[in-house]
């Protein structure tokens, strides 16, 4: 069981690495659920797969690539023959559109139930920190970015504002 978890651990990576979220099909459950990174559910695999491609397709899409490299903190824990939990991480790494790249820490977790001898996903949930990522960081730097231009910006416009006050008072 150990090992088709492993399997499926690597079918999962590959299909989202090479964008082929059709062959995640065999290993979805019929009632599976996913949840993204940005908490988007998605229920049936049509619905996934377009909001997938559209992370990389079309006049606003955010990425041009990401490479996952999920990793299992420990074995999967069976709760009985049919079901079983499993975690980890992912170290992924997201090179975007508008240009940039970055490596992003999240974790992950499965349910996976035994359907007809096999195992199949019943819930992936993908998260990342709100508090602390690079995406946030980005975000912060330019904020800073910004305001240390406004603070320039207005000074400039203060001198040359007392300048010319000063200018008019002496004429």
């Amino acid at each position: 069981d150990h090992e088709a978890m492993r399997a499926m651990l690597r079918t999962v990576t590959e299909a989202l690495n090479t964008r082929n979220v059709d062959a995640l099909a065999p290993i979805l459950y019929k009632d599976f659920s996913i949840i993204t990174v940005d908490h988007k559910l998605f229920t049936d695999l049509p619905s996934f797969k377009a909001y997938f491609d559209g992370l990389f397709e079309g006049p606003n899409a955010p990425v041009q690539t990401i490479v996952f490299k999920p990793k299992a903190d420990a074995l999967t824990v069976f709760i009985d023959e049919k079901t079983g939990v499993s975690h980890g991480t992912s170290e992924d790494t997201y090179t975007f559109t508008k240009g940039g790249t970055r490596m992003m820490k999240s974790r992950w977790s499965t349910a996976v139930y035994k359907d007809d001898g096999g195992w199949k996903a019943l819930n992936i949930h993908m998260s990342a920190n709100v508090l602390d990522n690079p995406v946030l960081t980005a975000a912060q730097k330019l904020l800073y970015q910004v305001g240390v231009g406004a603070l320039i910006i207005g000074l400039l416009l203060g001198f040359v504002l007392k300048g010319v006050m000063a200018s008019k008072k002496g004429a």
